[in-house]
């Protein structure tokens, strides 16, 4: 199952919190479209349950659904939080 670090997990329920999300939100991961010609990737966002078939867990206090279409791709991944510059962005570590 994909999970959190505590730093990605603070910054999500900041996040949460400051766009005024409710604190039973999930965070949801799931495939996003290839567009114009772009490989598709991974999306991050919250939602009020999880869909069916989504893989169900919980770090850090937080919630989180993994779309069935990238759980085995993100078996033993975290996501974390990483400084670039100033400014700071949610990564994926995939499993050694």
């Amino acid at each position: 199952m994909l999970t959190l670090t505590p730093t990605a997990a603070n910054a999500l329920t900041e996040t949460r919190t400051r766009q005024n999300i409710p604190d039973d939100a999930s965070l949801r991961v799931a495939s996003a479209p290839a567009t114009d010609g772009q490989q598709g990737g991974i999306t991050l966002g919250f939602v009020d349950e999880p869909m069916e078939g989504d893989q169900v867990g919980e770090a850090h206090g937080l919630t989180i659904c993994v779309a069935p279409e990238v759980a085995d791709h993100l078996e033993g991944a975290q996501i974390d939080l990483q400084q670039q510059g100033p400014d700071a962005q949610l990564v994926i570590v995939p499993a050694e």
